[in-house]
């Protein structure tokens, strides 16, 4: 993995690290934490976070690319790399839910956030902020307001967060250059 990983225990949320130390990240610098105090996600929904039982995801993806026409799509490109190791590695049925949650049987398993940062006109990065539940057990996944599952609450089987999060960012940085030279267009066929 070219992604260089800054681990952090407690975060008030990585998309907000991300943000005030953009200056000093690199393209493709990750920010992960095992714990986000004010996680949230689009229309600032709070995202509830726990590192009980192997913990969760909680990244954030800076990106600087030169090529920005298809950024607009970035969220769904992540949902459709997480939905692919989703089906492949865990025999799950995900379902993507406009505009940024990915569902197993109607229940979120995976939120994501797009923010573009720029300074003026002129386009600094973009923060994806990451949100996977590995290992929420059932009384965890009761204190979230919509209805949510995990991997763990799928499978009965605990999943490997560093692990999991190593498969996810070779997984999106191979498709990657394609996908900011073709964006959606060919259904992501570059993927599969």
């Amino acid at each position: 993995m070219h992604a260089k990983v800054i681990k952090l225990d407690s975060v008030e949320s990585t998309n907000i690290w991300a943000r005030k130390h953009l200056a000093e990240l690199n393209d493709f610098d990750v920010v992960s934490a095992d714990i986000q105090s004010k996680g949230h996600g689009q229309f600032d929904r709070k995202w509830f976070s726990s590192s009980s039982n192997g913990g969760n995801i909680y990244i954030s993806i800076v990106l600087k690319p030169d090529n920005i026409e298809h950024l607009n799509e970035l969220t769904r490109f992540s949902a459709v790399i997480i939905s692919d190791i989703l089906e492949k590695d865990y025999k799950l049925e995900p379902n993507f839910k406009f505009p940024n949650d990915i569902l197993i049987d109607g229940k979120k398993i995976s939120g994501i956030l797009a923010e573009s940062v720029f300074l003026g006109s002129e386009f600094k990065g973009v923060i994806v902020g990451i949100g996977i539940n590995l290992n929420l057990n059932e009384e965890e996944l009761s204190n979230i307001d919509v209805p949510a599952t995990s991997i763990f609450n799928e499978t009965k089987k605990n999943v490997n967060k560093e692990e999991f999060l190593t498969h996810f960012m070779e997984h999106f940085e191979n498709c990657y250059d394609k996908f900011l030279e073709f964006g959606l267009e060919q259904e992501l066929s570059y993927i599969k």
